[in-house]
């Protein structure tokens, strides 16, 4: 049979599937952009159609020539969703990041449909997006339309209720944008998921006055910070009531994230009643208590148990509630290699303790919901406001996270600012998470000749090269690894700086030496690739501004990688003794190095989030003032010091939003 469409050719559904009507409505709408007649959806057709049916549930799916045209069948309405979406690729459709100038469409004289048949499913049963800011729940609507697309299954908004909101959205944000949002996420059959760090908001502080025993033993007394106790009796009724309130408010989720403190360790009870109950049985005794209380109103829905942290061991004492489901979250791991490669001894131990858990959750209850991992290729703080690309990395992840029994894998996507253009991740971990076994060196290839069709192998090598540019930046050691640091709690940060996964430069004299001469390579690839992009805008034409945008990205992580040489240097030149003369030079090299951030920022980064990113910005420059307070300032020129940086944050201060951001406190 002829499959070239003409105007007698019709859309068959059977079924009134809202997500279904979505997917005639799609593929009705995108055939004619792409050159096809406008085609009737009907129930019945009379003529050549394209058949679109589709099974109780499932993502799988499969597309068959048959005599009277094409079917399309879903194993469920998004399996079906996907088989159109997946048709539509098929016909030269692509849609690479979110928004306009991430989608390629081809225009057809004619269009003719594929003859090939084909069946397919995912390798991982939840392939979730997590919407992990206001920047990015601002614009919502084109991640969401993206997510079904690129064929994953959850948007999670992740939020917090009260505190900054420097790495999640905003729960009133949430409130505000739900009535939109909802519609778009459920027409296209996607779950939805919401929480994230709010288990001390269900405990609130503000009760301390008049109930200290509410809240944590530290050993001495008790006291407010962190989190709570969950043994006593009065604290878990109070739980009970607050977590039945905020599954009441938010009915629209089918998993809620209630999560203790964001904590590097040292935030649980003490007490007699805590006695014998590690830090991840003191989280699944909290969680445990909150499955119960959803058990009563939603049989349907689940709430996580994170393991993360000093949660990432499992339970020693306690078994998880039959709604309760494991997410586990790596996020000090080594972004150089897959999880699982044995020869990392930083990811070999996270690889176990994933084990480890997985292992319990389903020995308990093997039918529980997905054991689930929290990943971190689109988290804009984790890797410095630019995010590495990860095609191998990711890759081998998602083999790694199948084959140890993963069924849901989600990316946080949160920053400290919006993209110019999003991320080479996200469209990787879309379609890694979907097909595992794909050669990531041929979707770099794909997305490159959908966003440079003129130049694809010089995008393809500038990412290569950024790549292995970043490559020695994430191979970190164990050694490198512990050097981690929350905010001090005195209010002299120049003495003791935050340090985060990248922060490695203080580390003992080896591995610091040893991760310049690794990091020095990068100036090499950086090279390379610039000559790749100026190739890649030499032959840009309408897609020139969105190009330029995306080469912006590129080159802030060209800029953050030197910093980074610069600060390594710095630091060992300080650890070697160097003369002070030698270290001034040095620590101007690095100030400079980071004033080409700040520029960029200032050029770059809306006002609105301006502030934001410097305040994270300004962590570099703590670093170097740490430096040079230790070995170069004269005592009485370290007050003057600390009055630059306090001149440097009441300037950043004087933007009213940011103020407000971290005034808000939890109560």
């Amino acid at each position: 049979m002829d499959l070239t469409l003409t105007p007698q050719w019709m859309i068959e559904l059977e079924g009134d599937s809202p997500v279904a009507c979505f997917a005639a409505e799609e593929l009705r709408r995108t055939l004619q952009r792409i050159g096809a007649p406008a085609l009737p959806v009907v129930a019945r057709a009379t003529g050549p159609r394209i058949a679109l049916r589709y099974g109780l549930g499932g993502d799988g799916f499969l597309r068959a020539p048959d005599r009277d045209g094409l079917l399309l069948r879903g194993d469920g309405p998004r399996g079906l969703l996907y088989a159109v979406y997946d048709l539509l690729e098929a016909l030269g459709c692509r849609w690479v990041a979110p928004g306009p100038d991430g989608e390629r469409l081809p225009r057809h004289e004619r269009v003719t449909l594929p003859t090939a048949g084909l069946a397919d499913r995912p390798a991982l049963a939840g392939r979730g997006l997590v919407i992990g800011h206001d920047h990015f729940l601002a614009e919502a609507e084109s991640w969401v339309a993206w997510a079904a697309r690129s064929r994953l299954s959850t948007i999670f908004v992740h939020t917090i209720g009260r505190g900054p909101a420097l790495g999640a959205c905003r729960l009133s944000s949430w409130r505000d944008r739900r009535r939109a949002l909802v519609p778009r996420i459920a027409e296209r059959g996607l779950d939805l998921e919401l929480g994230g760090h709010h288990l001390s908001d269900l405990v609130p502080r503000r009760l301390f006055r008049d109930r200290p025993e509410l809240f944590r033993f530290d050993g001495t007394r008790h006291t407010p910070d962190r989190n709570f106790c969950p043994s006593h009796p009065a604290t878990q009724a109070t739980l009970r009531v607050n977590g039945a309130a905020f599954f009441t408010a938010y009915p629209e989720a089918q998993v809620y994230h209630l999560w203790p403190d964001d904590l590097l360790g040292g935030g649980w009870c003490a007490c007699p009643l805590c006695a014998g109950l590690l830090a991840a049985d003191q989280a699944l005794l909290a969680t445990n208590i909150l499955a119960e209380v959803l058990a009563e109103l939603r049989p349907d829905a689940r709430v996580s148990y994170l393991a993360y942290h000093d949660t990432e061991s499992a339970p020693r004492v306690l078994a998880p509630h039959p709604q309760v489901e494991l997410i586990f979250a790596p996020r000090p791991r080594s972004y150089a290699h897959g999880i699982g490669a044995p020869a990392n001894p930083i990811n070999a131990v996270y690889a176990a303790r994933l084990a480890e858990n997985i292992a319990l959750f389903e020995r308990e209850e093997p039918a529980r919901g997905s054991p689930s991992v929290f990943e971190y290729y689109l988290d804009g703080i984790l890797f410095k406001s630019s995010v590495p690309p990860l095609p191998e990395v990711i890759a081998a992840d998602m083999v790694q996270y199948r084959d140890a029994g993963v069924r849901c894998v989600r990316a946080l996507l949160t920053g400290d600012r919006p993209w110019l253009f999003a991320p080479l991740n996200a469209y990787l971990f879309a379609r890694l998470a979907w097909a595992p076994a794909q050669c990531a060196e041929d979707l770099l290839g794909n997305y490159a000749a959908a966003r440079a069709p003129r130049a694809p192998e010089s995008l393809a090598r500038a990412y290569q090269a950024l790549g292995a540019a970043w490559h020695p930046a994430l191979d970190r050691t164990p050694a490198e690894a512990a050097l981690r640091r929350d905010f001090p709690t005195s209010r002299d940060v120049v003495t003791a700086p935050p340090l985060d996964v990248l922060d490695y430069m203080a580390a003992p004299r080896p591995h610091s030496e040893r991760r310049l001469e690794q990091l020095r390579a990068s100036e090499d690839w950086i090279a390379l690739g610039r000559t790749a992009w100026d190739a890649v805008i030499a032959s840009a034409f309408a897609d020139g501004p969105s190009l330029a945008a995306e080469r912006a990205e590129w080159e802030l992580a060209a800029s953050l990688l030197h910093f980074l040489v610069m600060r390594q240097q710095l630091y060992v030149l300080a650890d070697r003794e160097a003369t002070a003369p030698v270290l001034r030079d040095a620590l101007g090299e690095a100030q400079t190095a980071l004033d080409v951030l700040i520029v960029w920022a200032r050029a770059n980064v809306p006002p609105r989030a301006r502030a934001g990113h410097l305040l994270l910005r300004g962590i570099f420059q703590f670093h170097l003032d740490h430096l040079a307070d230790r070995q170069l300032v004269l005592p009485w020129q370290r007050a003057a010091l600390r009055a630059r940086r306090a001149a440097d944050a009441r300037a950043l201060l004087a933007d009213p939003r940011l103020v407000w951001e971290l005034l808000r406190t939890r109560r």
